[in-house]
Formats: structure tokens, sequence, C-alpha cells
């Protein structure tokens, strides 16, 4: 039988192995926990990558891709960048104070690409080209060309490498709101002028319309044309086959045919009506205009011009068709892209809504492109409206006004009240129904402005949106007693009618009051604007009116106005005469006077109509353009306010200057 030895291993033994084993099973849990925190590590690269290429955290190699072997080399010496990026700026200045532009634009581009991701720099060397070297040069088109250069350089490359910068969108906003839009540089005429061309080349006149919704839909052609021309090509068997057309007359898918139609296919009376003889079979101009006037041709050619048209504008112009048409929709309403301010809106608004939350953010920047959606909705309203006669070969020489749109006015308030919220929601002071306490000031003042401007545009619907905003004003802005202001306790038109009497004290102020309403009105006319004509010729009225009662005035024959009808007269005398308005115009505004009007002036402003005609190349007929009016035979005996030419000092008198 076998006995069974049993062994005790000593205590220190003992110890020893359970201090083995203790640590074995800590080793294991520490490796495991190790490969397990990795693992999870592993997984969270990806994420945690993307959230620093949105904050802007990282260079991402794909904006930065194309920059140049030489500086890309230099972009990763380190220490040693910033000493060169502090001598290239030293020597860019020097080069822009000794005229030598174009090498400082070198240099400039050269700071920027070794600092991309610095917004500062861009900025600066934005403002360099579009506020400093621009001032410096001689020429409308070189101080435009600088102009373009500082926005170029924004829009093209420093977006691009730092797209969620609220800085950027800011300087690109005020370069747009201030340098074109606003009026304190000398030629900001001549940029209007080049930027409304610019883009009237691409997306052709403004369509006429009634309703805001058929301009939306005008617009919405570009937004959903295909966005791959060379596919479209492929694809659409018609559109191919009228670019085989095009092409033989030298027209080709790009902004070249654009143009051609944005000049050839217009709403309005076109010059090639006007003209003395008509365009020859044989010529290249006759050739494309048979073509893109051709019936048969223009689905095919809608379907042409809108996907070219949105190829420029995305890759070209660098817009977000898909935002261009929600803001207009959604928000701010039926924008010109021919005005500057619809632009400062744009990458106002743009900006404001691709950098929130961006971490880094400066305050000041992101507070200044937010006001920048009020102030562009501001002048949008006092000149939004815009009347384009572009000349394409030279933009410089095309005819441009702004004037107010009432259209914008809804959108500015309900701007106002969401915006307003939205900051001031949780302040003790906010009071529903107001745009908050900072904005209130501003607002007021601007809402003044607004039942004016809606009066005098007239029409049913501004006349109870004026009376709508009034009601606010009673109740918003009262008095520090909590009563109603007086100025409030009238109604909208004696409010308003109030202000112009309190202008109407003297027979000179009277006067011009009268003739500046008559003389908008003729201009309105000469621009299609009908109904605005109508209402202030209706104001002029008012005005004489409210003189010749002499309630304030004791009037004699020598402060009594001239007769409305004598008044008219000799304003369209003079708008006829007047260089600064276009020929076209002034054959628009002759069309449709009454008839009576033209023969009152005909005798006395037809050598005007002949050297018009005469100026123009090819040369207008007169008689198409500025015929002469039926039964002036009649009116040169019996019309009593007829105007006959001058007398000439070799012939006798009483005799009529013949024409």
């Amino acid at each position: 039988m076998s006995e069974t030895i049993s062994y005790k291993l000593p205590k220190h033994l003992a110890a020893r192995r359970s201090a083995q084993r203790y640590e074995w099973t800590v080793q294991v849990v520490g490796v495991s926990v190790a490969i397990v925190t990795f693992t999870l590590a592993a997984l969270l690269v990806g994420p945690i990558n993307d959230i620093r290429k949105e904050r802007q955290l990282v260079i991402n190699p794909e904006t930065v891709a194309g920059l140049p072997p030489g500086i890309a080399l230099l972009s990763k010496t380190g220490t040693f960048r910033a000493l060169a990026i502090d001598w290239a700026s030293i020597r860019a200045e020097r080069l822009k104070e000794e005229g030598k532009t174009y090498e400082a634009l070198q240099l400039h581009q050269t700071i920027c690409a070794l600092a991309p991701r610095y917004p500062k720099l861009w900025a600066y060397a934005s403002w360099n080209m579009a506020y400093n070297i621009s001032v410096s040069q001689f020429t409308p088109e070189a101080r435009w060309k600088w102009v373009r250069n500082g926005i170029e350089i924004l829009r093209d490359k420093a977006i691009v490498f730092n797209p969620r910068s609220i800085t950027l969108y800011k300087e690109m906003a005020w370069t747009y709101w201030h340098k074109i839009g606003d009026f304190l540089d000398d030629e900001h005429w001549n940029y209007k002028r080049a930027l409304a061309v610019d883009i009237e080349r691409i997306l052709g006149p403004p369509p006429i319309t009634l309703t805001n919704a058929e301009y939306y839909a005008w617009f919405k052609k570009v937004v959903d044309a295909p966005r791959d021309l060379d596919k479209l090509l492929k694809d659409d068997l018609e559109v191919r086959a009228l670019v085989d057309i095009l092409e033989q007359v030298k027209l080709y898918p790009d902004l070249s045919l654009l143009e051609f139609v944005a000049m050839n296919i217009r709403p309005e009376l076109m010059v090639t009506e006007l003209y003395a003889e008509p365009l020859a079979e044989n010529t290249l101009e006759y050739r494309r205009l048979t073509i893109i006037k051709n019936p048969e041709f223009k689905p095919a050619l809608e379907r042409l011009l809108a996907t070219v048209r949105s190829k420029i504008l995305r890759e070209d112009q660098k817009f977000d068709l898909d935002y261009m048409y929600s803001m207009m929709v959604d928000r701010f309403g039926p924008l010109d892209w021919r005005n500057a301010f619809s632009h400062s809106l744009y990458w106002s608004s743009f900006g404001d809504d691709r950098c929130k939350g961006i971490a880094g953010s400066d305050p000041a920047d992101s507070m200044n492109t937010a006001r920048f959606v009020f102030f562009s909705l501001s002048k949008l309203v006092n000149r939004g409206r815009m009347t384009l006669y572009p000349d394409f070969a030279d933009p410089f020489a095309s005819y441009v006004d702004l004037s107010p749109d009432t259209r914008y006015i809804p959108y500015v308030y309900e701007t106002y009240m969401r915006l307003g919220k939205e900051q001031f929601g949780d302040d003790p002071r906010y009071i529903e129904g107001t745009p908050g306490p900072n904005y209130m000031v501003g607002f007021v003042s601007s809402m003044h402005n607004w039942i004016h401007l809606l009066y005098f545009e007239g029409g049913e619907k501004n006349l109870a949106l004026a009376e709508q905003y009034y009601t606010w004003l009673r109740e918003y802005n009262r008095s520090t007693n909590g009563q109603i202001q007086g100025q409030y306790l009238t109604s909208v038109e004696e409010l308003v009618m109030h202000e112009i009497r309190g202008q109407l004290e003297t027979y000179r102020a009277a006067g011009t009051i009268v003739r500046t309403f008559v003389r908008r009105a003729l201009k309105q006319f000469s621009l299609g604007q009908n109904r605005q004509a109508m209402t202030s010729m209706i104001r002029a009225r008012q005005c004489y009116d409210i003189w010749m009662e002499g309630t304030d005035t004791l009037l004699n024959d020598r402060s009594a106005l001239e007769r409305p009808r004598i008044i008219l007269r000799d304003e369209i005398e003079q708008f006829m005469k007047d260089m600064r308005y276009s020929p076209l115009f002034k054959a628009r505004l002759w069309k449709s006077l009454p008839l009576e009007q033209r023969q009152m002036v005909y005798d006395i402003v037809r050598p005007v109509f002949v050297a018009i005609c005469e100026a123009q190349k090819p040369r207008w007929d007169v008689h198409r353009a500025f015929g002469e009016p039926p039964g002036m035979d009649a009116a040169r005996k019996n019309l009593p306010d007829y105007r006959a030419p001058a007398h000439r000092d070799d012939v006798e008198e009483g005799t009529r200057y013949e024409n």
C-alpha cells in the first residue's frame, strides 16, 4: 500500500510563487487593456481627423495640392518660413511704393502660399490690391482690374484653402458692399458697370415678371441644369446637333455664346429694330441671329444656355447655386445678381451659415459678417432696382441706374425680427414682436424710410404694407411715458405729405420738387416702369396743387407755377437733350408718350433726334426711332402749348425755322 507524501512549501517560497502569479495576471490584464485601448483609438482616428479638418485645425492636403513645388518645399522649412514671410512682406510694401504693382502682386501670392492656412495674410493681400494698389492707377480699366484681383484672390484661393474662415467671408462682403456698391471711391460707377455687365453676360437680362415665383422659376432653370457639360453634349442629341450648327458660325458653348445671346435676345425694345438698313444676309451676325432666333432650336438652346451658365457660375464665380436659390426663395427675395449688394448679401449670409460653431473664429469678424446681412438688404431697398443698358465691348460706357426697390422691404423686416430674436431672445429687455434692444433705433429709422418709399411708389399692396408698418410704429415706438407719439396720430398720407409741405416753403423749392417728380416719371417711363411713373406724376400734381392752394403763401402771377402741361412739355424737351440718358431709353420714352405731348415738342427736338440717329453705329432710322406724330400740321396751328423751334437771325421775323 503506497503512502502519499505531502510537502508544504516554505513560506518564503509560497510568497514568491503568489507574487509571480499576481504579476503575470497584472501583465495579462495590462496587455489586454492596451490592446483594447489601441483598437478603440485606431477606430477614433478617422472621426477625429474629420473634426480637425472641419474646424480647420489641420491643413487639408487636397486644398494645397496645387502649390508650386518650390513653395511647397519652403512651406516645410519650419522657423525659416516665418523669416521668409517677413522679408517678402517688407519687399512687397517697397515694390508697391515704387509702383511695381505686378511684382508686388506676385510677391503677395508667394507670401500667402507660404502660409495658406493663415486667413489674415490673405485678407491683407486682398485689401492691398482692392484698396491701396487700385487707387494708385489712373484709368477705370486699371483700377477695376485691381479691385477684381482683390476679390479673386479671396474667392479663388483664400476661401478654397480656408473654407470656414469667417474673416475671409467678411472681407468678401465688405469689398462688394463698400468698394463697389457704395459711393466713396471716385470710380464706383465704373465698378458697378463692370460688375453688372459681367453678370449680365453670364445670366442675360433679367426677365420681365409679374410675381416673385416667375423670377424664381427663371433662375431655377440654371440651378436644375446638368452640371456636366460634356455629359449633356453626349446624352442630349438635340443639344449636340445645335452645338454643331453654332460652331459653323463660330459660336461655342462658353462665355462667347452667352454674350451674343445677352446682346440679342432681350425683353425690351431692341436696337436692331431701329437700324436704318437691315443686316445683310451674308454677314456672320445675320447667320448667328437666324440660328438663335429660330423657334425650332429654342428648347435645345435653353437647355444649352442653362448648362453653360451653371458651369461658369460654379467654376469661375465660385457660387453655390443651390444656396443662391434657397436664399432667394426662403429668406431674401428675388435678388438681382448684377447688383453689388446682392453679392455682399450672398457672401455674408453664406459665410455666417458655413462658419457657425467653428473654434477660434474672430468674434468681431463673426459679428460684422452677420451685420452685412442687414446692411446689404437695407441698401437693396434704397438702390436695389437696377436698369442696365450694357456695352459688352466697353463695359465702362454702359448705362446703369439704381433706384429704390420696395420688394425687399418685407424681407428686411423679417430678417430683423428673426435675427433679433435669435440674438436677444433671452435678454430681459427683449419685447416679442420687436427686433431687440440693440437693433431698435436703426429699425425705426428704416421703417420711416420704408413708409415713404411704399407711399410714393403707390399701389394697393404697397399702401397696405405702409399702413401695417405705421401701426407697428404706433404700438412699439412710443414716448418715454408710454403714450403714442404725436406724429403717429395722423394717417400715412398726412404723415408723408406733411413732410412734403414742409419742403414747399418757397416758389423755387416748389418748382424744383414738382419738376423732380416729373423728371422721375419720364425716366421711369423710359425704363418701362409704367406703374411707378404714373405714381410719380400723381405726386407731382399733388405738390403742384398744394403750392397753388396758397394756404401758406399769398400767390400772385409772379409766385404761381407754370401750368402742368407746360412743365411736362419743357421736361420732355430737356430729357431728350440730356446726354446722360441712353438713346435707346429716349426711343422707348418717345413711343410711350401720349400723342398730344409728342406734338407739343416734336418740332423743337427733331434736330436732336436726327443727331442721335446719325451718331449710332449702325445708323438708326429716325422715322423708326422717333417718328413724327400724326396730325402735326393741325397741332402747329391749334395746339395751345405747341412749342415752335427757335428763330434764326438770318431770316425775317415770324418765319419758322425749317428742320
